[in-house]
């Protein structure tokens, strides 16, 4: 490996412990892992407001109220919080204005207390913490990786928010395109990603792929109590749980109408939702329409948590909403479901869908289709246990063996060092590709 223990390593991302999702937890976990290996690490983030457990969404943390900026350590890593416009309502302006107070407010906390790296990471979504970086790294003279988690100008199209060929559209992607183009390198989560990244002009030796993984020592079979009550089963019941963002990207309206169909057919089969998210009050409101009695919705649990609510679920559920850029993602739950040897139930298509069929670890609806994720649900209630056990070994076998956080995680850091010790402008050799 050329890995340093001398490697500093910036790492500017948005969201962070104690909010949860796929992008702190990736970062937490890359960052103790290159602790681990000797290197320093330092989180340029903002201070806590979406996501956090047990507090509505984005009301933020009292502990980090009336800040601007603040340092502090989180679990042995160096912690630098800007302050950001919060977003308690759901709304395109809002969001937006919350993305450009963290770019501004990163960006000048960066510049005036990272002090010397060798690298810095800046990751999407969404694309305002790349320039962030970028303003940082010019003027730093510092390495700079741009990690692309999401291709958000691409589902800002996708999902109708911005129209295609329009001057606004334009200029969004040729800002991307700017930054991808200049960055020294690009580290994007999927196969699908670095395609795309590619075909908007960046050559194929400048992008690597480190997809999201799972921590294999934390996600793992147990049998903790139930962390919510509804998991708890009752005469027979077959339990079917989902734990994550509520969002356009997941659709959950979809679970809601097939639990209205399970409701007819078999109500022994129930749904949990647990998380937060813009669409909550959405997707709250047409589960109260529809009257359906065998769904229950949580607020977001701890981290601490997830492993026990995944062990506690017959099936957990994976969707994605039936929108053509989100088939390109994959859902990091996918992998610490399969730890835990739980059945995964996903409603999807494209990588996400190749990795479930690839690992023998669950089974594929199409996505946005409640009737599609109803009749997989019956048919996974009709298996013996042992054939859902069965499904349960070959997920975490295969994600023990393909997608473990710290073979990641030393890989990650090997391209980080490659790309602190390259001559500014230089490209690195062509590398294995997922």
């Amino acid at each position: 490996m050329k890995r340093s223990s001398q490697l500093h390593v910036g790492y500017l991302v948005q969201q962070f412990p104690p909010e949860v999702g796929a992008g702190p937890a990736r970062v937490t976990e890359m960052a103790r892992r290159w602790q681990e290996a000797g290197a320093r690490v330092t989180v340029v983030t903002g201070l806590p407001g979406r996501a956090i457990p047990g507090r509505a969404y984005g009301s933020g943390d009292p502990a980090y109220r009336g800040k601007l900026f603040m340092e502090e350590e989180w679990e042995g890593i160096r912690v630098l919080r800007s302050w950001l416009y919060p977003t308690t309502r759901p709304g395109f302006s809002r969001t937006v204005l919350n993305n450009v107070s963290f770019m501004a407010t990163s960006a000048a906390h960066a510049l005036a207390r990272l002090g010397r790296t060798d690298v810095l990471i800046a990751s999407s979504p969404p694309l305002f913490p790349h320039v962030a970086g970028a303003a940082v790294a010019r003027m730093r003279g510092i390495p700079l990786v741009l990690e692309v988690r999401d291709l958000w100008p691409d589902y800002l199209v996708g999902m109708g928010m911005l129209k295609e060929g329009h001057r606004a559209t334009r200029a969004l992607f040729g800002l991307e395109r700017r930054l991808l183009t200049r960055a020294d390198h690009v580290v994007a989560v999927t196969g699908s990603f670095r395609r795309r990244i590619i075909a908007k002009g960046v050559a194929p030796e400048r992008v690597d792929v480190i997809p999201n993984g799972v921590d294999v020592e934390l996600y793992f079979p147990s049998d903790e109590p139930p962390p919510l009550p509804t998991l708890a089963r009752h005469n027979g019941e077959f339990v079917a749980g989902y734990l994550g963002t509520f969002g356009a990207g997941q659709q959950l309206s979809t679970l809601v109408d097939a639990a209205a169909i399970l409701q007819r057919e078999d109500p022994s089969i129930r749904i949990v939702l647990a998380g937060d998210g813009l669409d909550r009050e959405r997707v709250s409101s047409r589960a109260e329409s529809l009257g359906v009695g065998n769904l229950a919705i949580h607020p977001p649990i701890p981290k601490d948590r997830t492993r026990a609510f995944y062990n506690r679920c017959d099936v957990c559920l994976v969707p994605l909403a039936p929108i053509p850029v989100f088939q390109e993602t994959i859902p990091s739950k996918i992998f610490e479901v399969m730890a835990c040897e739980r059945p995964v139930l996903a409603s999807l298509s494209g990588e996400g869908k190749d990795i479930v069929e690839r690992s023998g670890g669950g089974v594929v609806a199409p996505p946005g289709d409640a009737r599609g994720i109803a009749d997989a649900l019956h048919a996974l209630k009709r298996m013996a246990p042992e054939e859902r056990a069965s499904l349960g070994r070959r997920g975490r076998e295969f994600v023990a063996r393909e997608y473990a956080r710290e073979a990641l995680a030393d890989r990650y850091l090997d391209i980080l060092a490659d790309v602190a010790a390259r001559p500014r402008g230089a490209s690195s050799h062509s590398r294995r590709q997922s």
